[in-house]
């Protein structure tokens, strides 16, 4: 009589820890199917914004922090210094302006199209993803053609199941 309540709950752990598992892998597969279908309402309540703002932002810093320093050790060419001193403030408006639910879409259908097999529509749910933590998972999508071209989600947890994009990796400095 004791053992049934006790499988029934040891079943009950095990959904729930194999659904917490899947859970971001079923959002990415709703995010694919939302930019394969322009649902820009789908894509506005999937993404946090600002949050993926400020990551393009701190990438965007990060490499021009390394061009500047390249360029210190380098040649001297004086437009080159001015540029990257413009470029940040330049770069966080085109980010800004950029980070919408049509440019999201846009930008991956661009780069997750490039990971899959198909060319057709996109393959949020194909590439190498890893655990941050409990609460954060990491999708990374190589171009096969330019595997350096690697294309990035950071998902956060919003809820039990819930998820958001909240970070975004973009080859920048091939752009």
């Amino acid at each position: 009589m004791k053992t049934r309540p006790a499988l029934i709950l040891g079943g009950i752990v095990v959904l729930l820890i194999a659904l917490n598992f899947l859970s971001p892998f079923v959002f990415l597969r709703s995010l694919s199917n939302a930019a394969e279908r322009g649902d820009r309402d789908t894509i506005a309540a999937e993404v946090d914004f600002p949050a993926v703002r400020d990551s393009l932002k701190d990438q965007l810093g990060r490499l021009l922090a390394r061009k500047a320093e390249a360029e210190a050790s380098g040649k001297r060419n004086p437009f080159a210094g001015f540029a990257l001193r413009i470029l940040p403030s330049v770069g966080g408006q085109v980010i800004d302006a950029v980070v919408t639910p049509d440019g999201i879409t846009t930008i991956l259908k661009r780069h997750v199209q490039q990971s899959g097999d198909s060319v057709a529509r996109p393959s949020l749910w194909r590439g190498q993803f890893t655990w941050l933590d409990l609460n954060h998972f990491r999708a990374r999508y190589v171009n096969a053609r330019h595997p350096d071209a690697v294309f990035g989600i950071i998902l956060e947890r919003r809820g039990l199941f819930g998820w958001q994009v909240v970070g975004m990796r973009l080859p920048l400095d091939q752009l």
